[in-house]
């Protein structure tokens, strides 16, 4: 049997991107610019080693 593909709202390549974007958003219309620079860097790294390793290792390339 083949795996339904997934659809974008239960791709997690997908979800984390958009999920980071909105984050960086609203802490920038919240927060301070030194608190917005911090999550969007944090946020940034966090994200690249997601599809650095924690992709590949879910998708097992």
């Amino acid at each position: 049997m083949s795996e339904r593909p997934q659809t974008a709202v239960t791709n997690p390549n997908v979800i984390f991107p958009v999920l980071y974007a909105l984050i960086v958003i609203v802490v920038g219309a919240l927060a301070d610019g030194k608190v917005t620079a911090v999550v969007a860097v944090v946020g940034a790294v966090l994200l690249g080693l997601y599809f650095a390793f924690g992709r590949r290792a879910r998708t097992g390339s």
